[in-house]
């Protein structure tokens, strides 16, 4: 038996734009993240605060377009 989804009123390459937007936010991120870890870990102050910044950045990004 195959499984109904729900019905949508999206277009199914819209939402596969959008399930890809979002795995490529997820991605970079994670790559951030370590980034952050790796300046921790090199004690490198500048780095640290500028990746924080963009990781901060891509956050508001995600939650501005989560909104519309």
């Amino acid at each position: 038996m195959e499984k109904q989804l729900p019905e949508t009123l999206l277009e199914p390459d819209v939402i596969a734009e959008m399930v890809l937007k979002r795995a490529l936010e997820d991605y970079r991120k994670a790559q951030i993240e370590k980034q952050i870890d790796d300046s921790l870990k090199n004690r490198n102050k500048e780095e640290f605060f500028r990746l924080t910044n963009e990781l901060k950045c891509t956050y508001k990004m995600q939650t501005e377009n989560n909104k519309r």
